[in-house]
């Protein structure tokens, strides 16, 4: 088992485990399926940005000069190698991996908890 599958093993299974204890504590299951989908959403959207931080999406970019104004040193980017970077394949490391399935998982729970 990969260490993201652990990790998303682990949440899940801790979050579930929170939600019985909050049922067994007298909470509304409205109120159980409301906190599992916001967390959900908030893993979601960890996973997105660990997908992003991995895009290369500034790669290139260069700040305006005044003019007269020297290049600084490592502004002089071929534009083969931006080319190249910006159309390599979308990565999706273990964390993303994490983010992405625990907050779906907790999602899909949250609303068939809301629902009953």
């Amino acid at each position: 088992m990969k260490s993201w599958q652990r990790w998303t093993t682990g949440w899940v299974a801790g979050g579930l485990l929170v939600a019985l204890a909050m049922r067994i504590l007298g909470q509304p299951l409205m109120v159980i399926g409301n906190l599992l989908f916001m967390v959900g959403l908030a893993l979601v959207i960890f996973g997105l940005i660990c997908v992003l931080a991995k895009g290369h999406m500034f790669t290139g970019w260069r700040h305006k000069r005044k003019k007269g104004q020297e290049p600084l040193p490592g502004e002089k980017v071929d534009v083969r190698h931006v080319a190249s970077v910006k159309n390599s394949p979308i990565v999706v490391n273990g964390g993303a991996r994490f983010g992405l399935l625990a907050g779906a998982i907790y999602i899909v729970v949250g609303v068939i908890l809301t629902l009953f």
